[in-house]
């Protein structure tokens, strides 16, 4: 049985406006619960699962008993277990609302995509209690999954009498004289180029959006590959003269095509983008354990309300077609390709002065993060450093260098057992020193770390700007969090942060 009910936070609240009052019946909220048509659950403070209504009992096949006893691991698919039980766990540690998507198993074998979401519930004078829904959304995924198809089959289909269309262009370019006809055919190889290149954006995404993109892993010299892919940028580019400005003789393992194909999205952005000048400077440097590649044009450059969607699909910062052509989509998947190297992506620019857009790339995965000082008031590495004075109710922190979400979630982890083993209320987060951006830790940072933080006493919180842009708007993302209770202001300048913080009178 598949079960298509639709759950809304109307409902959840019901539930919950049930569940916490002191005058209703346990044993009949229970009965409503099993006379709705939509899976419903609820679990202990703990997490464990102590209820499911008929529905799911229905839907599964088997008894509560058994379902309660063999637990979620026995339904949801192998390949969604992890990412639900970690979920599942910060939503316990930091007790807000548990949101994820998985697959269940049903009766007939078959596993259905589900939404499913949670509240803790507190009640007077009984234990909390977690409410949960899952909803089936398999519908909604299906139809993703036609279009995706529909893409990828259309594309396939298109990329035939494209190659044969090519190939009767080059024969008549080479039987054609000089003048008209010959300059006709040189601008339909040109149209043919362009389209060839949407066609291959399009079977890239449908590949993205199905889980089917595949890295390629191989060691390879990175310069090599930059010179190749400027190569390529600069047989098509006659304007403009493409300059690498540094090398590294730096061996790299990694999908060379995906990460040509990158640099050459790069380099075509930049060289569209700048229909004025005459140049696009490539740049390449190690730092922080990363190998960092930048595209810099001398064009209309980007507004910072655009900066954070430049990589989403579909987006065009310009919103003009008839200005620049294009879908939108190679920046997209270029950071889909990033993303699945372990990179990042960033982007500075100023309106009439040109735009540098970066990726960074790192050379060892796991490398340890190892202390320089650490003591019960002070501690440094090369992503941080904490300083808690006891004779001040502040606690210090600069960030340094490249983040990511490894260095985040450790430094994040620093915060507040420093918070703790030194009790205060207020925090001063110096960012200045950090490069480009660390979008990917964010989520957690406003999800997890921030309810942490205000749950070992955080009450007021400066926030010191990077001069990075992208770095901003991970900041702002960080502490994006409706329920936050504490009190947080971003700064440009130092001084004004700690003004602020010296200033406040608590209550």
């Amino acid at each position: 049985m598949k079960n298509t009910g639709k759950a809304t936070s109307h409902d959840q609240e019901n539930l919950k406006n049930d569940f916490s009052s002191n005058e209703g019946d346990h044993l009949s909220s229970l009965s409503l619960l099993n006379a709705l048509p939509q899976q419903v659950w609820t679990a202990g403070s703990d997490g464990k699962i102590d209820y499911v209504n008929d529905t799911i009992c229905r839907d599964f096949g088997y008894p509560q008993a058994l379902i309660i006893e063999s637990g979620w691991e026995a339904f949801v698919h192998p390949e969604d277990i992890t990412e639900s039980i970690e979920r599942w766990q910060e939503a316990l540690n930091t007790e807000k609302e548990y949101v994820t998507e998985f697959r269940l198993r049903f009766t007939d074998g078959q596993y259905y995509w589900h939404l499913a979401r949670a509240v803790l519930v507190k009640r007077t004078g009984r234990p909390s209690i977690w409410v949960g829904t899952n909803t089936n959304i398999q519908s909604h995924k299906d139809i993703e999954s036609r279009k995706d198809e529909f893409i990828s089959i259309a594309s396939h289909e298109l990329k035939t009498p494209l190659t044969s269309i090519r190939a009767y262009n080059q024969v008549m370019l080479r039987k054609a004289s000089d003048g008209t006809i010959k300059d006709y055919l040189l601008r339909t190889q040109g149209q043919l180029a362009r389209l060839e290149k949407l066609i291959k954006d399009l079977l890239d995404v449908s590949k993205i959006n199905a889980g089917k993109m595949s890295l390629n892993l191989e060691n390879f010299n990175f310069s090599e590959m930059l010179r190749d892919a400027i190569s390529a940028a600069q047989s098509v580019s006659t304007k403009h003269k493409i300059i690498l400005t540094d090398e590294l003789n730096l061996e790299f393992t990694g999908d060379h095509y995906r990460l040509e194909q990158v640099v050459q999205n790069f380099l075509s952005n930049a060289v569209k983008y700048s229909p004025e000048a005459d140049r696009v400077l490539v740049s390449t440097n190690i730092k922080d354990g990363n190998v960092i590649v930048s595209v810099t044009d001398f064009g209309i450059g980007i507004e910072r309300s655009h900066l954070g969607r430049l990589f989403d699909r579909y987006y065009r910062a310009d919103n003009s077609s008839s200005r620049f052509d294009g879908l939108g989509l190679g920046l997209f998947i270029s950071a889909e390709i990033i993303k699945r190297h372990g990179g990042s992506f960033w982007i500075e620019s100023e309106v009439g002065k040109g735009a540098t857009f970066f990726f960074k790339l790192p050379l060892e995965a796991d490398h340890p993060i190892q202390p320089e000082i650490k003591t019960k008031i002070n501690y440094k590495d090369r992503y941080l450093s904490i300083s808690c004075p006891q004779d001040d109710d502040i606690m210090y922190v600069e960030w340094t260098g490249h983040q990511d979400m490894r260095s985040v979630k450790h430094g994040g982890a620093l915060m507040i057992e420093y918070f703790k083993a030194n009790p205060r209320s207020k925090v001063f987060n110096d960012n200045r020193l950090v490069l480009g951006t660390w979008s990917e830790a964010s989520d957690w940072a406003a999800e997890v770390w921030l309810p942490l933080m205000e749950l070992a006493g955080l009450k007021y919180l400066a926030w010191i700007f990077s001069a990075s842009a992208f770095s901003q708007l991970s900041a702002q993302k960080s502490v994006d969090n409706e329920e936050k209770t504490s009190e947080i202001l971003f700064f440009y300048q130092a001084d004004e942060a700690l003004t602020w913080l010296r200033n406040i009178n608590q209550k």
